[in-house]
C-alpha cells in the first residue's frame, strides 16, 4: 500500500515537473510551521482560523504577496498562495551557499517539518500588483523579477 501511494505521487509530481519547466524557478531551502491557537493573531491570522489552515499559503521574502508558487518534489503539483513574509532577511545557508528560504503554513501533523535540503521551486504566477510587507521585501522582489527575465533571455537565445 505505501509503496502504491509513494509511487502515485512519484508519477504526480514527474508529470507536473514537466509541465513546470515553462515557469521560473529558484533553489528555496523549505520549513514548515503549523498552524495552532496563536495562528490567528500571529504571522498567518489572515490565512488561519481557530488552529487551521483556510488554504495552502507560504511566508517568503522575494515575492510579493498573492503571488503562487509551487516546489513538486514535496507537494507535487499542490500550488502554494505567498500570503506573508518574514521579519528578518529571509535567507539561509546550506553547505555555505544562500538560498531562499520558503515558510509552509500547514496543519499540525501534515507534511514534514523540515526539508534539509535545497530545492526548486516554480512561481506559478509573479503577482506584480500584489503587497509587499516593506522596503526589503520590495528591492527583493524587483530583484528577483529582473533575475526572472534574465535567465528568460538567456535561456531564448540559447536554443
Amino acid at each position: 500500500m505505501l509503496l502504491t501511494i509513494l509511487l502515485f505521487f512519484s508519477f504526480s509530481s514527474f508529470a507536473f515537473a514537466e509541465e513546470a519547466l515553462n515557469y521560473p524557478k529558484t533553489k528555496v531551502l523549505v520549513s514548515t510551521y503549523y498552524a495552532h491557537r496563536w495562528s490567528s493573531i500571529g504571522r498567518y491570522k489572515k490565512v488561519s482560523k481557530n488552529g487551521k489552515r483556510l488554504g495552502n499559503f507560504v511566508a517568503l521574502n522575494f515575492l510579493p504577496g498573492g503571488s503562487i508558487v509551487t516546489i513538486p518534489r514535496v507537494f507535487g503539483s499542490t500550488t502554494f498562495e505567498v500570503a506573508d513574509t518574514f521579519g528578518g532577511t529571509g535567507i539561509g545557508y546550506y553547505k555555505g551557499k544562500r538560498y531562499w528560504k520558503v515558510d509552509i503554513l500547514r496543519n499540525k501533523g501534515e507534511w514534514y517539518d523540515d526539508v534539509d535540503s535545497p530545492m526548486t521551486m516554480f512561481v506559478v504566477k509573479f503577482n506584480d500588483k500584489g503587497p509587499v510587507k516593506n522596503k526589503r521585501v520590495l528591492k527583493n522582489s524587483i530583484q528577483f523579477k529582473q533575475e526572472i527575465i534574465k535567465n528568460t533571455k538567456t535561456s531564448s537565445t540559447e536554443i
